[in-house]
């Protein structure tokens, strides 16, 4: 393992501070620095020791509440140095032909994944990767997770220990998961709101369930593609997509803090909350997505 890329909950002192504070991805100098009378700035990379690389493992597109095409993402992780981004829609497969041919040819795998959404209340999200057909929504997490090792990938629970009664799950909830079920990983750093002593007590559950929470990850919930993509990563030993999976199972993931992009303007954000709030849902009302049936099998292929 790296030493610029270290666990979370590895200690007290790093388990107290915000997403990805604990540790910094190392930067090119030309990436750290701006030219005298140049607005511009050179695009930051991730960079890892030898035999390290970094994944986007949650991201989304304009085949749920994104602002980007699969595509573009993929341009945007070469741009940034990763070598996978997952690409996990809400509900939904994101076509993924022409993203994986320019992964192909920039040097970025693309993992075909879904952001799964539970049962009511409080519709807990799941990330499912490595999947080959789409997870049906509105299922118990129980389900969901029996779903997703069904259709041979891996589930990863989304932005736990938030302060929300939606889309997040806390520790009461996720212990009586665990009391049944295994997970694959666990996005011990994410970009979701928390409250203060959540990240301590997310690092704190982790330590005491280490042997059923899976992997280790940090996700950056990549909405915008350049202007977010990369804040938080996983750094794996290896290189493509295949990598990552055996890492994720064995345990062998770090979550990393990334670059930090500029950040959408304000137009894209009001964009991107009517995606989300409007037309995802209406989109779940009609049974566009959420089904997990063929219909919803948009995506064009997995890398493994």
């Amino acid at each position: 393992m790296s030493p610029r890329a270290t666990p979370a909950g590895a200690g007290e002192e790093s388990s107290s501070r915000p997403p990805g504070q604990e540790q910094t991805a190392s930067r090119s100098a030309a990436a750290n620095r701006r030219a005298p009378g140049r607005r511009a700035r050179a695009a930051e990379r991730v960079v890892l020791a030898p035999g390290l690389s970094a994944a986007e493992t949650h991201s989304h597109t304009l085949a749920s509440d994104g602002m980007v095409t699969a595509a573009q993402l993929v341009r945007a992780a070469a741009a940034i140095g990763l070598s996978v981004i997952s690409i996990t829609d809400h509900d939904t497969l994101s076509p993924l032909a022409e993203a994986i041919e320019v992964g192909a040819a920039l040097g970025v795998d693309v993992v075909q994944g879904e952001e799964v959404t539970c049962s009511f209340p409080p519709g807990i999200h799941v990330v499912a990767t490595y999947i080959e057909r789409p997870i049906r929504m509105h299922m118990s997490i129980e389900d969901t997770v029996d779903a997703i090792h069904d259709a041979g990938g891996l589930a990863v629970i989304a932005h736990p220990f938030m302060p929300t009664w939606f889309a997040s799950i806390g520790g009461g909830r996720l212990r009586k998961l665990l009391e049944t079920r295994s997970l694959d990983g666990i996005e011990v750093r994410h970009t979701a709101p928390m409250m203060p002593g959540g990240w301590r007590a997310l690092d704190a559950f982790c330590a005491a369930h280490r042997e059923r929470v899976g992997a280790l990850m940090a996700a950056g919930d990549s909405h915008f593609g350049v202007h977010d993509l990369g804040r938080l990563v996983t750094v794996f030993p290896g290189r493509g997509a295949a990598d990552l999976r055996r890492a994720i199972e064995a345990r062998t993931t770090s979550p990393l803090r990334g670059v930090s992009p500029p950040g959408p303007p304000v137009s894209m954000r009001l964009g991107q909350q009517r995606r989300s709030m409007i037309e995802l849902n209406l989109k779940r009302f009609r049974g566009d997505v959420g089904g997990g049936g063929p219909a919803a099998a948009a995506g064009d292929g997995v890398r493994r």
